[in-house]
């Protein structure tokens, strides 16, 4: 087929609709709730805020109260009803944020503009906003934030304006390229040297609670955990502007003995995500009875897996698209900077309308010699509305083969969305080019140059599951129906010559 891979025309698909950036179908009553405030508290009025006061009285008088509770061995402070618009707030061990009402991160043009030590310009410059968030703590334990209020980034004000100001609906002809240069117009790419932080940051602590919380519009990752231990998170409502870049949900980052329960995100990058780019190694994470939203990744192992994470389970939980389309996969497990990840399951998860169902990638990102990626088993995972196939693969490094080992695909059904597409195979087959830096699905056919508008996609050889070098694959009751303009296989064993592949 002859086919035009350089210049993208953002006009592919016109729609009439302004572009849309939150969801507009969240349950909150099914989330949040009244919660009893303990008899003694503190509220933040009793040290000067106000929802009149400047962001900086507010600031002062936020951690004031959280200094006093803190020095009196613990215990809450509350956020009354109303919008309080502060700067950095750090916990303390020991003490609950109790939010009510709305506690608002200043915006942008605030942020530029202030010349008070106590302002994200000046303590969270762009090389140290890793380490920092509009709430958080280090070596803080005993954490609570609750509440039924909002916590609320004022991320879009810390981004860009899109390229494209229109609503991307599912195309009626699919193309890989087009369908990524218009998805990628939507974002709302950072400015530069915005100051933009975490929303909340928490580093080294033990014994976390988040519930009962709404996260509101973050301008970078939504709720970082890094190097935390014993972490329970349960009816938290993540409510991001979908299109604001690096917008994650819930990340995990080298912490251990966490659920993530009941909880629904809808963001504009990953949505469940463990990272393991710290010290420490990560095991035992449940993520349950969850729904999920991502113009990205809705359950995520990666990216940047330099530790080892073991003992993962995902089950019971719902990944979709409200009003919009875009994205990568429902679930990616990938092992990319060394890492070894097993004893990964994922069950019981319906998917509508998620480009790619599933993804596996052992890749040797940054030219790391490569970790492991072995015992993987999905189960009971039905997606509707799908663009894109799904893939197993390892990699090659310094000549060696490095295989993902012993998964089991149990109960799968998968769909295509109705369409027309138009598909370009490259010559020569896949290749491995792709896998050297970012490990998406998309990425794993293309091939990154000076822009993502000069570089060249293709299209996977077949409508099902794409599978390299891998070891002890079993597909029980795989079924995928691709579009009925369909030309290609569903699988691609005998052309790669995998062996050890079972299918019952």
């Amino acid at each position: 087929m002859a086919f035009d891979n350089g210049a993208v025309d953002f006009a592919y698909v016109r729609q009439k609709s302004q572009i849309r950036d939150f969801d507009r179908n969240i349950p909150f009553s099914d989330y949040l709730y009244e919660e009893k405030l303990p008899e003694r508290y503190v509220s933040i009025t009793d040290f000067g805020a106000g929802e009149k006061e400047s962001y900086t009285v507010n600031t002062r008088a936020v951690n004031s109260a959280i200094s006093a509770v803190s020095a009196n061995g613990g215990g809450t402070v509350l956020v009354p009803e109303g919008t309080y618009i502060c700067s950095r707030v750090e916990l303390k061990s020991n003490v609950t944020l109790f939010v009510k009402g709305t506690l608002k991160c200043i915006d942008y043009e605030t942020n530029r503009n202030a010349a008070e030590s106590l302002a994200f310009g000046e303590i969270h410059d762009v090389a140290s906003r890793a380490r920092y968030g509009f709430i958080y703590s280090d070596k803080a334990d005993n954490i609570t934030i609750c509440g039924g209020g909002r916590i609320d980034g004022s991320g879009a004000t810390y981004c860009k304006n899109a390229k494209c100001p229109e609503t991307l609906l599912p195309f009626e002809k699919f193309h890989l390229k087009s369908y990524i240069m218009n998805f990628r117009a939507r974002i709302r790419f950072e400015k530069e040297n915005s100051g933009r932080v975490n929303l909340i940051e928490l580093r080294d602590g033990k014994n976390i609670d988040i519930h009962n919380i709404e996260l509101y519009e973050t301008a970078c990752w939504t709720c970082n955990l890094f190097e935390c231990e014993n972490i329970k998170i349960k009816d938290v409502i993540i409510n991001s502007n979908y299109h604001v870049a690096n917008s994650d949900g819930f990340d995990l980052s080298c912490c251990s003995n966490a659920e993530i329960k009941h909880c629904y995100v809808a963001t504009g990058d990953d949505g469940i995500c463990i990272k393991a780019d710290g010290d420490k190694n990560i095991e035992n994470i449940l993520v349950e009875n969850c729904k999920v939203m991502s113009l990205a990744n809705c359950f995520k192992i990666g990216t940047t897996v330099y530790r080892d994470v073991k003992n993962v389970t995902v089950r019971d939980c719902e990944f979709f698209m409200n009003g919009t389309t875009g994205g990568y996969s429902g679930i990616s497990i990938q092992s990319d900077c060394g890492g070894n990840v097993s004893d990964i399951t994922v069950e019981n998860v319906k998917m509508k309308g998620i480009t790619s169902a599933f993804l596996l990638w052992l890749a040797n990102r940054r030219n790391i010699k490569p970790g492991s990626l072995k015992n993987i088993t999905l189960r009971n995972i039905i997606a509707e509305d799908v663009s894109l196939p799904s893939a197993i693969t390892g990699t090659v490094h310094n000549g060696e083969v490095y295989e993902v080992q012993n998964a089991v695909f149990e109960n799968i059904n998968i769909k295509y969305r109705e369409s027309d597409e138009e598909i370009y195979i490259r010559e020569g087959g896949v290749g491995y080019e792709a896998m050297l830096e970012y490990p998406e699905i998309t990425r794993l056919c293309s091939i990154y140059t000076n822009s993502h508008e000069e570089s060249p996609y293709w299209e996977l050889p077949v409508y099902g599951l794409f599978i390299r070098d891998a070891h002890a694959v079993t597909l029980k009751n795989f079924t995928c129906i691709p579009r009925q303009c369909n030309k290609r296989p569903c699988f691609n064993f005998e052309m790669e010559g995998n062996e050890n592949i079972s299918i019952s």
